[in-house]
């Protein structure tokens, strides 16, 4: 049977796994929007923001891999192994090295701090105007990465099912809505907990059956090898091609760097965990997660090139093809298989890795919201149950404007691009603001927005350039395949347009656009920190450093090592810290720093 990339459908087993594995998912999710439902959880904003910092560590863990793996990431990594073979698998050594500079530079801060949220770091550091301006980039690149999460899904049913793609998502959206709205933090993260397994048992299930529907493990490598996507080898320093080894392994370990250490997303289930060391192994076990899901996603990828050579290479399945592959795919292995139940396994997970991204982003925009926004930037304080119906109310209207942008992007396909250009520029700026914090001390509020604006220019420049290119044609061809399937194919590799008429930072690989945009704001920050930032005594607190630098930071700031804490606990500082009723209690670890315990 020809693999054709027109398969579709779903039967009556696919429905009930798909129900099935969807309500156990949802299960938790609603147990604990009936307990937070209650008025005393609605005045508690600590309790619906952070969990009350009671949280385990297996499913915070689960939840951090939730936070990362959507549904973008299940159907996109297959297309991509697909077009340009396996050389982007070496993203995971990124990812490890990643891992191990989060916490040993970035998460020693936020676990000493004890801080409710990641960009209050900033006006303790800087002051509020930073971080007023790290939480607006961060609250804009997730609002136009909501519909992102919701569509991808959507499209996955659509293509299965037929169901229109509005219905889906709208009914996605008002499950999601619901549990977050309701049950707050700990609804997320257990039921982030169930989806991540649900996805993993849906891809891995794919992965398997597979492999046995083009003839074992060895026959998916050797087609694999035989038309050179087995490719681990290209270590070519060129920017401008696609996949190389330096590209997955630096350009990945920054981006993953930058996502990780400081997005709220990530850091709100770091401080939700009672101490350092469980969120150091809540982290050790999200990048076990994401590595075990990026090669589930690599192997799905090779089968589904091993099923299309091996069924003679059918025209409809010639590269380039787009996010629909997997779920193409899918219905292939089960008809072939003669597996009822796999459609909807599959979804199902899709569908989990959506929820749980979805979920992720509205709890953490909710808390920007009320934290960065409202307290820490407009000095409002209002009373604790408004609060709290305020931090809900985002929320829901967040939910809401992800299905009413699901129209825009239907409309106008550019939003995605213009989605993703955003995302480069607000994890590099932002990573880029708190390194130059935690990092260089003699830089002071002058040199942090001046690095942010650099960072987000050249980040958003490259992003839209790059965009601009590839829609005029300037897309990275396919790598070879066979002879026969060539001729099989007519398919004719190459393009008329001349790559050399577009400007060259227009041409670099999208693994080297937020490395770009971190440079940027570490060198202007770094340089207008020095010569034009005068510095405070108040923010010279050697617990506002990453320990990595301790040994270089002047001696005022290990005279004045735990000032801030103490006065964020004691609510004495001259602007008082806007989460100070947030701050939850000490946590064990001690920090050694100059001979002396600083806890």
């Amino acid at each position: 049977m020809a693999f054709t990339m027109t398969e579709g459908g779903f039967g009556v087993g696919d429905y009930v796994a798909f129900g099935v594995l969807c309500a156990a998912s949802c299960a938790g999710g609603v147990w604990y929007s009936a307990v937070g439902s209650r008025s005393k959880a609605v005045v508690d904003i600590k309790d619906y923001l952070l969990g009350g910092k009671a949280m385990s560590t297996f499913p915070v863990a689960m939840s951090l891999i939730a936070s990362y793996v959507s549904g973008v990431t299940i159907l996109g990594t297959p297309a991509e192994i697909y077009n340009y073979g396996t050389q982007y698998w070496l993203v995971i050594v990124g990812v490890t090295l990643s891992c191990v500079v989060v916490a040993t530079v970035y998460l020693p801060v936020f676990c000493t701090l004890r801080l409710s949220s990641s960009y209050e770091y900033l006006e303790l550091r800087f002051n509020r105007h930073v971080r007023a301006v790290a939480s607006v980039l961060f609250l804009l690149d997730e609002v136009l990465f909501l519909p992102m999460v919701v569509y991808v899904p959507a499209l996955a049913f659509n293509q299965l099912t037929g169901f229109n793609v509005f219905a889906v998502g709208g009914a996605m959206v008002a499950i999601c809505g619901l549990y977050t709205v309701l049950g707050g933090l700990r609804a997320v993260v257990w039921t982030d907990s169930v989806q991540t397994g649900v996805m993993f048992i849906g891809v891995l299930l794919v992965a398997a059956a597979g492999t046995l529907a083009v003839g074992g493990v060895d026959a998916v490598l050797g087609i694999a090898s035989e038309s050179g996507r087995l490719e681990l080898s290209n270590w070519s320093f060129s920017p401008y091609e696609r996949q190389t080894g330096w590209g997955a392994v630096v350009g990945g370990f920054l981006y993953w760097t930058c996502f990780n250490s400081v997005n709220q997303t990530m850091v709100q289930r770091y401080i939700a965990l009672p101490s350092k060391r469980k969120a150091i192994t809540a982290l050790a076990i999200f990048c076990i997660g994401a590595i075990l899901a990026i090669s589930l996603c690599v192997w799905c990828g090779l089968t589904a090139w091993g099923a299309w050579v091996l069924g003679g290479c059918d025209p409809g399945g010639v590269p380039l093809v787009d996010d629909r592959l997997l779920p193409a795919f899918v219905t292939y292995v089960a008809k072939v298989q003669h597996l009822p139940g796999l459609s909807g396994v599959f979804l199902a997970g899709v569908f989990g890795a959506g929820l749980s991204s979805l979920s992720a982003v509205l709890n953490a925009c909710a808390l920007v919201a009320v934290e960065d926004i409202m307290r820490g930037w407009l000095r409002l304080r209002l009373r604790p149950l408004t609060e709290g119906i305020l931090a809900r109310s985002v929320t829901a209207a967040l939910a809401v404007l992800s299905v009413v942008m699901l129209i825009v992007i239907e409309k106008l396909g550019g939003v995605l691009g213009v989605a993703t250009a955003l995302s480069a520029i607000a994890a590099s700026a932002t990573c880029g603001i708190f390194t130059l914090g935690m990092a260089c001390w003699w830089v002071g509020p002058r040199g942090a927005i001046a690095g942010a604006v650099a960072g987000a220019l050249l980040a958003g420049t490259v992003s839209m350039g790059t965009q601009t290119a590839a829609a005029a044609g300037l897309r990275a061809p396919p790598l070879n395949m066979t002879m026969e399937c060539a001729y099989n194919s007519s398919f004719v590799p190459g393009s008329d347009f001349d790559p050399n008429t577009v400007f060259p930072l227009f041409r670099v690989s999208y693994h080297w656009i937020a490395p770009l945009g971190l440079f940027a704001t570490l060198f202007v920050g770094a340089t207008v920190g020095w010569f034009f930032d005068q510095r405070d005594a108040t923010k010279m607190d050697a617990e506002l450093f990453t320990p990595v630098v301790w040994r270089l930071l002047p001696q005022e700031a290990h005279t004045n090592s735990g000032m801030t804490r103490r006065s964020i606990n004691t609510k004495d500082v001259d602007a008082p810290t806007p989460c100070a009723p947030l701050i939850i209690g000490q946590v064990p670890d001690k920090i050694e720093m100059n001979g002396e315990t600083s806890r």
